[in-house]
Order: C-alpha cells, then sequence, then structure tokens
C-alpha cells in the first residue's frame, strides 16, 4: 500500500465487546477464572498493540458496519448501513 502512496499509520480494529478489549489490552493481566485456560497463542493481538501496529476501538453495537453482512438487519438499521456501504451521501 505505501508503494502505491497510500499512507497507513496503523490499523484499527473495531469491537463491540468492552471485555474481550480489556483482555486484548492488558493480556494474561485481566484474565479471570473463566479466561485462564487461554492459551499465549491467542494473545498475539496484545503483542501487535504494544508493538503499535493496531489499535482496539469501541463501536457500539447499533453501528457496527459487519452485522449489515453478517445478520438480518431490517428497518432504518438497514437503510442507514447500506446509504454508507455504497457511499451515498
Amino acid at each position: 500500500m505505501q508503494a502505491q502512496g497510500i499512507n497507513i499509520t496503523t490499523n484499527i480494529i473495531y469491537r463491540d465487546n468492552t471485555s474481550s478489549m480489556k483482555l486484548e489490552n492488558n493480556g494474561k493481566e485481566s484474565s479471570g477464572k473463566r479466561t485462564r485456560h487461554f492459551h499465549i497463542k491467542y494473545f498475539y493481538i496484545t503483542d501487535l498493540i504494544k508493538q503499535g501496529e493496531v489499535t482496539i476501538k469501541h463501536c457500539p453495537t447499533d453501528e457496527m458496519i459487519a452485522d449489515y453482512m453478517s445478520k438480518p438487519v431490517t428497518g432504518a438499521k438497514f437503510k442507514q448501513f447500506r446509504k454508507y456501504i455504497m457511499g451515498w451521501n
């Protein structure tokens, strides 16, 4: 991408689950009883965050555009997401 003149600073991952965001940002330090069994390889994202390659940001469930492709969305929400994806202003 950079060779084609597109400047990329960091990758942003939008999440609507704050518990998973805490695990990703803090790693094993924020794990509790139910998450202690997670293998260290699942905390690869934590290393990427520390290196500054990835940023995790919260996105409310009502604004999660990925839902348009993965769940049945109807009504005003469907029209809002369709408008955004199609680039209609």
